[in-house]
């Protein structure tokens, strides 16, 4: 495929470079990365890498936060080759060597009529850690604000329209074929008319240079749409008005909830879960109505947390607690009515652990961990996720004992 001078990722089943396999980052029709084809893309920022072509304007949208302003001007100014808005970019896009922040940007869609989208590739550039998206109606105006708040969770934000799910790694995807899993035919998930976009950033900076806040989402339209997609969520609300763990402990944050049988069965499609620095394993197992134990889910890398789906095609990494290798169980995950889903978060607030980073401050010194979106300083345990069959919100904590691969 040649890749110089194009101007939209072109989606489909041909891979860019036939002579490699398929890569979600480096070889995906769906993200055609802008280092690949505009020559001169380069600016003075750590993450040139993962700037991605927007999708044709009749089969998708690109949505995005950028100093030069939204996707119509900046898109403009990239195939015209004028990087310039690079150069000199306002200060509240810059996050300087040693800081630390979580705030809400403010954008819009364009597109004039509601669609139905099926897939999503999301793109941020070095620095950020999370970017939490949501769509509303209100009249507020575009840009950074003051706000720190999840905009779903956050009534100054208008009206919730939908929640655009994301992933901290791209493992999510088909790297058989780009086609879709058989049993995914007619899936979806609704993106409103026009709507205003919340995009929550957390971004942290242990560089030596300046990072510039900036990312891009590829949203892709599904004409076949049968069956309609959920978001789920799992976070302990308690945590946030309670301490986490106290100075050189090690604690485990241990939540569940249980499959109404009215409402089963769903089928689980993909899973991620979100924390920070002292959380050593993120694990989610299911505990099958007869008792049974399935480790769904497993990682160890913090700041690199995984998507991974569960269908027919994909074939994830194993998790091996042994060694600390991130993975997940594969192929087609049925959540049926008394099976019990679970997370756990092991939390090492020890000097030990402190000692392995220096950015982390050492625990004595610093008091109790409490929960907030400070990567060093506070930690999280959520785990998100994509069902089919109607929203899931919100486990319970759990003080049965643990499956052994959820200490190591």
């Amino acid at each position: 495929m040649p890749l110089v001078g194009m101007k939209y990722s072109p989606g489909g089943n041909q891979l860019p470079n036939k002579c490699a396999p398929w890569h979600q980052t480096l070889n995906n029709p769906y993200a055609i990365r802008c280092i690949d084809a505009l020559p001169n893309f380069q600016t003075p920022y750590a993450g040139d890498e993962y700037c991605i072509l927007p999708p044709p304007p009749e089969l998708g949208i690109q949505i995005g936060l950028h100093p030069q302003g939204e996707e119509e001007e900046y898109w403009r100014q990239m195939w015209a080759g004028d990087y310039s808005g690079y150069q000199n970019p306002a200060e509240e896009w810059i996050l300087k060597p040693g800081d630390e922040t979580t705030q809400n940007f403010r954008g819009s869609s364009k597109n004039k009529e509601a669609k139905n989208y099926y897939r999503t590739y999301f793109r941020m550039r070095t620095g950020s850690h999370h970017n939490i998206i949501s769509m509303h109606k209100t009249d507020l105006p575009v840009g950074w604000t003051q706000d720190r708040s999840v905009g779903f969770f956050d009534p100054n934000q208008g009206e919730r329209l939908g929640i655009l799910g994301g992933e901290q790694r791209p493992d999510d995807g088909n790297p058989a074929t780009l086609e879709k899993p058989p049993e995914d035919a007619g899936q979806y998930l609704i993106w409103p008319a026009e709507p205003k976009i919340v995009w929550n950033m957390h971004h942290f900076n242990t560089s030596q240079n300046n990072l510039l806040r900036e990312g891009w989402v590829n949203i892709w339209w599904e004409e076949e749409a049968t069956q309609e997609v959920y978001w789920y969520m799992g976070l302990e609300f308690g945590s946030i008005r309670r301490n986490i763990v106290q100075p050189n402990t090690v604690a485990d944050h241990h939540f569940s909830w249980t499959i109404p049988a009215e409402q089963a069965p769903f089928r689980l499609l993909r899973v991620f879960g979100h924390r920070h620095y002292w959380t050593t394993n993120f694990s989610t197992w299911i505990e099958r109505a007869n008792g049974g134990i399935e480790l769904l889910y497993q990682s160890f890398q913090w700041e690199d947390m995984p998507t991974y789906r569960f269908d027919s095609v994909v074939k994830n990494p194993e998790p091996k607690a042994d060694n600390h290798s991130d993975g997940a169980e594969s192929g087609i995950v049925e959540l049926r009515g008394g099976d019990k889903l679970h997370f756990n978060c092991h939390i090492e607030y020890t000097d030990e652990r402190a000692a392995q980073d220096p950015s982390a401050p050492r625990p004595v010194a610093n008091g109790t961990l409490y929960f907030g979106n400070e990567a060093y300083k506070r930690e999280m345990c959520i785990q998100f996720g994509n069902v089919t069959g109607g929203m899931l919100f919100l486990p319970a904590t759990d003080t049965t004992p643990l499956p052994e691969f959820a200490t190591k």
